[in-house]
């Protein structure tokens, strides 16, 4: 399943430089997986949950500039599942279709009572 989030850059975002703030892009990436996961039923972040989805390892690619106004589309899907952690994709795509951020991150799934990965 993939999911879409659409987000506006506002200058409280954006950097001295002019261009989306490295921050407050993995800030929107963050945004996305939470969206995706509660998409899926999986959680609600703000429901108090006893289980939760942390992430352990992201690599972040940053291709292009994102500038004050623009109208950004960050899709999430899933890469792959193994036996405790599962692969995600994210990508920032600019008005124009070009990708400006893309992102892979693993996750483990945990009962956040035990303070265990569940497996």
């Amino acid at each position: 399943m993939e999911t879409e989030t659409i987000i506006e850059v506002t200058e409280a975002d954006t950097d001295s430089l002019g261009h989306l703030n490295h921050v407050r892009a993995v800030r929107y990436l963050e945004l996305a997986r939470d969206e995706w996961l509660s998409a899926c039923g999986l959680y609600d972040s703000a429901s108090g949950t006893r289980y939760a989805s942390v992430v352990v390892n992201v690599n972040y690619n940053y291709k292009r500039e994102c500038f004050l106004g623009e109208q950004l589309r960050v899709t999430s899907r899933p890469k792959s599942m193994g036996n405790k952690s599962y692969t995600m994709t994210h990508e920032i795509i600019k008005p124009n279709g070009e990708i400006a951020i893309d992102r892979e991150a693993t996750s483990v799934i945990m009962d956040m009572n035990q303070r265990t990965i569940i497996a």
